[in-house]
């Protein structure tokens, strides 16, 4: 099987961390990963001799690159997906997931359209166009709202969080900025959960272990699993025959949450490899990226093992060099090789095994409170 990988030429489109993670695997899997990036420093550019420096928002560079590669992966679904289609063809190359589905993915709007149309439960919504339409908000949402930019939204960017919303100033300021948004009712829920499927042409779909996250000024700090829900089971099946409905291929994950009354509702998809699916690079007997990379080679797709009873992952949100401190016994440190660093940044991230989710954690926590410096 290796013999026959490395003859395979797999782009990935963008040099940040996912896509480092994507490349590091591809290494392991004997596949020869191109990267295309604006700069040799970013993270996938330093770990593999087949970069490309140019843009990914222009076409003759798209195209180019295209020309190089076999298939072609993207790290985050924030691309033109017309420039993406039109280098695609002209370049006979396929892009997966395919440009119709990251533009039909890639819109707040029609996530929730889609989640509507295929009976998965999420927040109710509407789509308004100006500050006009702030006084008709109550009438629908009248416990307080959140407004998302439709599109460009991650990490909490983009979002806003309204519990009275009679005070209609921050509102007026976020729609001059951001005009296109939606609207959606305000979950006060009891947890944030995220699980994530992986399908392939053959429509084989496996799944990872339901995950809990936790977020701090709307960024993921930590996670851990594995999560027993009793409805989650009803609601993976409503979600995979969406991903069959729209022929996705790929990993694509599922933020949740989880109500004050248990019920389970889709917040948000995100069409690619995740962040609360770290945890599998060390959790899982395979993790999310080299089941990305075999499931848009249409390779054969098995459910992995868990490595132990508990994991859980910490992001290193603005940490220094790790050079001066070291992770916790029997814990694995992932650094993305960001040169550079600001408050909130993703520098890295550590995976941590054990027993139990909860004492996983914990050993994460305690070493994060005992010894990082920012």
């Amino acid at each position: 099987m290796k013999n026959r990988l490395s003859k395979v030429r797999l782009g990935i489109l963008g040099g940040g961390q996912l896509a480092r993670m994507m490349a590091l695997k591809s290494h392991e899997m004997g596949i020869k990963p191109y990267v295309l990036s604006a700069h040799p420093q970013d993270p996938a550019a330093q770990i593999t001799p087949y970069f490309i420096q140019g843009r990914i928002d222009l076409k003759k560079d798209l195209k180019k690159f295209l020309n190089k590669v076999d298939l072609a992966v993207f790290e985050n679904e924030f691309l033109d997906p017309v420039l993406l289609y039109e280098a695609s063809i002209a370049s006979n190359t396929p892009v997966h997931p395919k440009p119709k589905v990251m533009h039909l993915l890639q819109d707040r709007l029609n996530q929730k359209k889609l989640l509507k149309k295929y009976k998965i439960p999420t927040a109710k919504f509407i789509e308004i166009h100006s500050h006009k339409q702030i006084h008709t908000l109550p009438n629908f949402f009248p416990k307080g709202a959140v407004l998302k930019k439709r599109h460009q939204g991650y990490d909490g960017y983009g979002t806003l969080i309204v519990k009275n919303i009679k005070e209609d100033k921050k509102i007026k300021e976020f729609l001059n900025k951001k005009p296109q948004v939606i609207v959606e009712e305000y979950i006060p829920f009891k947890k944030e959960l995220a699980i994530i499927l992986v399908r392939n042409r053959k429509k084989q779909i496996i799944e990872l272990p339901l995950v809990e996250t936790h977020q701090e000024k709307a960024c993921c700090v930590w996670v851990k699993g594995p999560c027993r829900h009793q409805k989650k089971d009803p609601l993976v099946k409503k979600l995979k025959n969406m991903m069959n409905e729209i022929h996705y291929e790929g990993v694509m994950a599922f933020e949740l949450f989880e109500t004050k009354q248990g019920s389970l509702l889709v917040n948000e998809i995100a069409p690619r490899v995740h962040n609360s699916g770290h945890y599998s690079l060390d959790a899982l007997s395979e993790d999310q990226f080299s089941l990305h990379i075999k499931a848009v080679l249409n390779m054969e797709l098995v459910s992995p093992v868990k490595n132990s009873g508990g994991f859980a992952m910490l992001n290193l949100l603005g940490e220094k060099n790790p050079s001066q401190w070291l992770p916790p016994a029997g814990a694995t440190l992932h650094w993305y090789g960001k040169t550079e660093n600001r408050p909130g940044r993703k520098m890295g991230h550590i995976n941590n095994l054990d027993s139990t989710p909860n004492k996983a954690l914990t050993t994460l926590l305690d070493f994060k409170k005992s010894s990082f410096r920012t």
